[in-house]
C-alpha cells in the first residue's frame, strides 16, 4: 500500500492552499454580491406587488368602463343618426310648404295689385262724376236764375232746378266720400304690397336657409353614421383588450407568486452563499496564521506593525495631555444633517484627522496592491479615513458615496467577525467592498485589534488585492 507523502511546511502546496481559500472566498463573496443584488431587485419588486397589482385591477376596470362607453357611444351615435335623418325630412317638408306659402303671398301681392288698379279706376270715375256733378251744379244754378227772371211761368222749372243743384251737391259729396275712401284703401293697399313683398323676400331667406341646413344636416348624419361605424370598430378592439386585459392582470398575479417564491429561494441562496463564505473566511484566517501563505505575510506585519504605532502616538497623546481618553472612546455621534449622507461627529475627529490620517494616507498608490487603510470603533464607526476618501459633499450621490466615508457607521458582517476576534493577534478575511450601488471590488483585510491603555478600541483594518 502506499504511504501519504508528507507536504513540508514550505511546499508551494500550502501557499496553493491559501490561494484556492482565498478564491473560494471571493467566489462566495462574488456571489454572494450577485445574490444579493439580484434579491434586492426581487425585494423591490415584492414592495410594488400591491401597487401593480392594484394597477392591473384598475386597468381592467377601466377596461370594463371603456367597453360600456364605447357602447354608450355607438348607441347614442346611431340615435343621431336617425334623429339627423328625420330632421332632414323634416327640413325638406318645410321647404316645400315654405314654397307653397311664397308661391301664396306672391298670389295675394298680384290680387292686391289688380285691386289697387281697380280702386285708382274708381277714383278716376269718382272724379269725373265730381266734374259732371260740379257742371250740373253751374247749370242748376243758371236755371235757377232764369226761372226767377220768367216768373211765375218759370216757378216749376225753378223746382226742377233746385232739385238738379240739390242732387248734383249730393253727388259731390258721395264722390268726395269714394275719393277719401279710395285713398285710403290705396294706402293700406301700398304698406300691405311692402309688407307682401318684405314677407316676400324673408321666405325666401328662410327658404335658402332651411336647404343650407338640410345639406348640413345631411353631412352630420354622414358623419355620425361615419363615427357610428368607428364606435363598433372601437367597442369590438375594447372587447379584444379588455380580454387581453384580464390575461395580462391573471399572468401579473402568477408572476408576482413566482416573484415571491424566487425571494424566498433567494434568500436561502444568499444565507448558503454566506455562510460559505464565513466557513471559507474561517479556513483562510486559520491558514494565514499558520505563515504559510508567504504572500499574504507580508500584509500581515504590515498591518500589525501600523497598528502598533497608531496604538502609541494615541497614548503618548493621553499620556501627555493633548487628547481625553474619555475623547477617545466617545461613542456620543452628533448627526452632520449632510443631505444623502449618515455622517457623525464626536470628539475624536480632529486628533484622528490630524495625527492617524496621514499613516493611513501611506497606503494610497503608494503599493499597486494597496487599496486603503482605516480605523473603526467596536461600533464600526470611522472617525477618519484616507485623504481620498473624506472629501467634503457635492451633493453628487455617486461621489459623495465614493469620497465622503469618514465618519460614517459600517458594521457589516465581516467588520462583526474581525470585532469577535478581538484577543487574536489578527484576523484575516475576503470580503465584497461596494462604496456604491455600480461599483466593487473584492478584498482582501487584515484586521488587526486597536487597543489603548488596556482597552479594546477597535480594529485597525488594511486591506489589498492581489
Amino acid at each position: 500500500m502506499d504511504q501519504h507523502r508528507i507536504i513540508p511546511p514550505d511546499s508551494d502546496a500550502v501557499e496553493q492552499m491559501a490561494e484556492s481559500c482565498g478564491e473560494s472566498v471571493i467566489g462566495a463573496s462574488r456571489v454572494g454580491g450577485i445574490v444579493s443584488a439580484v434579491r434586492g431587485r426581487m425585494a423591490l419588486l415584492g414592495e410594488k406587488r400591491s401597487y401593480l397589482e392594484q394597477i392591473a385591477r384598475n386597468l381592467a376596470e377601466e377596461q370594463e368602463q371603456v367597453v360600456v362607453a364605447t357602447t354608450s357611444a355607438r348607441e347614442t351615435s346611431q340615435a343621431a343618426y336617425r334623429n339627423l335623418a328625420e330632421g332632414s325630412q323634416t327640413m325638406q317638408v318645410s321647404a316645400i310648404e315654405l314654397h307653397d306659402l311664397i308661391a301664396l303671398i306672391q298670389g295675394l301681392g298680384e290680387d292686391v295689385k289688380r285691386f289697387a288698379n281697380a280702386m285708382a279706376d274708381v277714383i278716376t270715375a269718382s272724379q269725373t262724376i265730381d266734374a259732371i256733378a260740379r257742371s250740373t251744379n253751374m247749370l242748376a244754378l243758371n236755371a235757377a236764375i232764369e226761372a226767377e227772371r220768367a216768373g211765375a211761368a218759370g216757378a216749376t222749372f225753378a223746382v226742377v232746378a233746385g232739385e238738379v243743384k240739390k242732387l248734383a251737391q249730393d253727388t259731390r259729396q258721395v264722390t268726395d266720400r269714394i275719393s277719401s275712401t279710395m285713398r285710403s284703401l290705396g294706402s293700406e293697399a301700398g304698406h300691405f304690397m311692402a309688407q307682401v313683398e318684405k314677407g316676400v323676400e324673408q321666405s325666401r331667406s328662410a327658404q335658402r336657409h332651411l336647404e343650407t341646413i338640410d345639406v348640413t344636416i345631411r353631412e352630420a348624419g354622414n358623419m355620425m353614421r361615419e363615427v357610428a361605424a368607428k364606435a363598433d370598430a372601437i367597442a369590438d378592439t375594447t372587447r379584444g383588450v379588455r380580454s387581453d386585459t384580464g390575461e395580462l392582470c391573471d399572468n401579473l398575479f402568477v408572476f408576482m407568486e413566482d416573484v415571491v417564491g424566487c425571494s424566498d429561494q433567494l434568500d436561502n441562496a444568499l444565507g448558503q452563499t454566506l455562510e460559505l463564505e464565513g466557513l471559507s473566511n474561517v479556513v483562510f484566517n486559520q491558514l494565514l496564521h499558520t505563515g504559510l501563505s508567504h504572500r499574504d505575510n507580508p500584509f500581515v506585519e504590515m498591518a500589525v506593525s501600523t497598528c502598533d504605532e497608531i496604538r502609541d502616538i494615541i497614548e503618548s497623546a493621553v499620556d501627555s495631555g493633548k487628547i481625553g481618553l474619555d475623547d477617545v472612546f466617545d461613542r456620543n455621534y452628533r448627526p452632520r444633517g449632510e443631505p444623502g449622507l449618515k455622517r457623525f461627529d464626536n470628539r475624536f475627529n480632529s486628533f484622528a484627522d490630524a495625527h492617524i490620517r496621514p499613516i493611513l494616507d501611506r497606503f494610497w498608490g503608494k503599493d499597486n496592491n494597496a487599496y486603503g487603510a482605516v480605523i473603526s470603533n467596536e461600533d464600526g464607526y470611522l472617525p477618519t479615513h484616507i485623504s481620498e476618501r473624506s472629501h467634503e459633499p457635492t451633493g453628487d450621490p455617486q461621489h459623495d458615496a465614493a469620497h465622503c466615508r469618514n465618519r460614517i457607521i459600517v458594521l457589516d458582517h465581516t467588520t462583526a467577525g474581525a470585532i469577535r476576534h478581538k484577543n487574536d493577534r489578527y484576523y484575516a478575511a475576503v470580503y465584497r467592498f461596494e462604496p456604491t450601488a455600480d461599483s466593487g471590488c473584492i478584498l482582501r483585510n487584515i484586521f488587526v485589534p486597536l487597543w489603548i491603555k488596556g482597552r479594546y478600541y477597535g480594529n485597525f483594518e488594511l486591506a489589498y488585492m492581489r
